[in-house]
């Protein structure tokens, strides 16, 4: 049979201030199918940072609650869809298949755009319920959430102590992305990525199929989710399971890092000066910061000189790149570039796997370069001398108080281009290679709290707006940092 319940109601501009409006209806016992679509006023067409209009994005927590960090999170599509539904076995993706326990549920609005004084919501629910199924019917379906899921601990044979192509930030079918998981994996294969994070907005629902897919043939999937809130948007790897992404005050927002790093992934923070800037400068504890999103231009050179004033100001922090990829062909591109591009390059001790890679973003052993082609671009330093360039972006290493240290640059891409080597207090040296292949050394004398990082820029397209950055390093530290 089936069970129809029908919920209306308003918001208001408050509701924005509020964020989140949370409507419970009851489960019925027997349930074993969801089915639910909704509807209100005056949609938002096109961005809702430039055009009119509202937008109440949708998702549902089960009967274990919806509590901020401990609720029973079984979905969310944003404004992507308008209807979605969840059974034991099968789900629309962004939701979680699983047992549809008897009790109350909630549907949960994000109000993100409410530009009219009121606006009218409607939602229709559909349970189809067997009355006459036993109880026990489908308690082999765990609940989502259940059991943790493990760190990947291997993925690839590759030899270790070598750079590893990859991307650190991209969207499927599961959230707003054009493709299924399957597609963007082929592509990413195409492309030659050692290492792929599929980071669909604030759900796992994705994490099925990348664990189908990581085979041990490359690239090596990490399971990821981007926490997508109103006030800044934020990566999260290495999880062990879903991870909240009701930030609506820096408070919050400060517990989500908390609860990332205290169950052993990573927090990073996204294209923070996009059309949905970064809005929690009190926030501490994240390890990393997405510089580089998409092509150069968009957005990416405030969200590098937003880094770099944390370098200056005596905070060491690992910038890493994102592609934001939705759309992989056969879908139709609305975006000019893929997964990879830009591409996040990390230097790997030891075999290739999700804790190798997120061990090295933390540790900073990360450059970005605009394609899994390049351009490549190590710098290294040999901090005691020995005639071995050890020290990779990322390091620290300490400053001889008798000697200049020497660096070591390597360039694989374009002549024609600029390797700029900048310090904490600006440039440090230029060099121009004449050749598609190029490395060079100097010394330099080290001296309080510093640090040397690698930039190439150059022209492309529209010499008139400028140069782009073509590939960048982390930095070398050195001082008490």
């Amino acid at each position: 049979m089936r069970h129809k319940i029908r919920l209306e109601g308003v918001v208001t501009p408050e509701a924005v201030r509020e964020q989140y409006v949370y409507v419970p209806f009851e489960m019925p016992a027997g349930a074993r199918r969801l089915d639910v679509n909704y509807h209100y006023e005056n949609q938002v067409q096109g961005a809702q940072e430039t055009h009119p209009g509202n937008n109440i994005d949708i998702g549902v927590f089960d009967a274990r609650g919806a509590d901020f960090l401990t609720g029973g999170f079984r979905g969310w599509s944003g404004g992507a869809r308008t209807a979605f539904f969840v059974e034991p076995r099968a789900a629309t993706p962004g939701y979680l298949r699983g047992p549809l326990q008897p009790g109350e549920w909630t549907i949960v609005f994000g109000c993100s755009k409410i530009d009219d004084p009121t606006v009218r919501w409607r939602v229709n629910i559909e349970v189809e319920v067997d009355v006459l199924a036993p109880p026990q019917e489908t308690s082999g379906v765990p609940l989502p959430g259940g059991e943790k899921r493990p760190v990947v601990a291997g993925g690839s044979d590759g030899a270790g102590g070598r750079w590893y192509r990859g991307d650190l930030h991209a969207h499927s079918e599961h959230s707003d992305g054009a493709n299924t998981v399957d597609e963007i994996i082929d592509y990413t294969r195409r492309v030659g990525l050692d290492y792929f994070a599929l980071t669909d907005h604030n759900t796992i629902s994705h994490w099925d199929d990348l664990a189908r897919l990581n085979t041990g043939a490359a690239p090596l999937l990490i399971a990821g989710e981007e926490i997508t809130m109103y006030g800044g948007h934020a990566n999260v790897w290495g999880l062990d399971g879903w991870i909240d992404f009701r930030g609506s005050d820096s408070e919050k927002v400060q517990r989500l890092v908390e609860d990332a790093n205290r169950r052993g992934s990573m927090f990073s923070i996204n294209h923070p000066d996009s059309p949905i800037p970064w809005l929690h400068p009190s926030v501490q504890s994240y390890q990393a910061v997405e510089v580089w999103n998409a092509p150069w231009r968009w957005f990416n050179e405030p969200a590098l000189e937003r880094w770099v004033a944390h370098l200056r100001g005596g905070q060491r922090m690992v910038a890493v790149g994102g592609s934001d990829s939705h759309c992989v062909p056969p879908a139709k591109m609305t975006q000019p570039n893929g997964p990879g591009e830009p591409c996040s390059w990390v230097y790997v001790e030891g075999p290739l796997s999700e804790r190798g890679v997120l061990d090295a973003v933390a540790a900073g052993h990360v450059f970005i370069s605009e394609a899994p082609a390049g351009p490549f671009l190590e710098l290294r330093a040999d901090a005691d001398g020995d005639g071995v360039f050890e020290a990779l972006p990322g390091d620290r290493i300490d400053a001889p108080a008798d000697r200049a240290v020497r660096f070591h640059v390597t360039y694989r891409g374009p002549e024609g281009k600029h390797i700029r080597l900048i310090g904490r207090e600006g440039l440090v040296r230029e060099i121009t290679p004449e050749t598609e292949e190029h490395d060079s050394e100097f010394d330099l004398r080290l001296e309080g709290k510093g640090y040397l990082r690698a930039e190439v820029r150059g022209f492309r397209g529209r010499p008139d707006r400028g140069e782009v950055v073509h590939a960048l390093t982390n930095p070398i530290y050195w001082g008490a940092w």
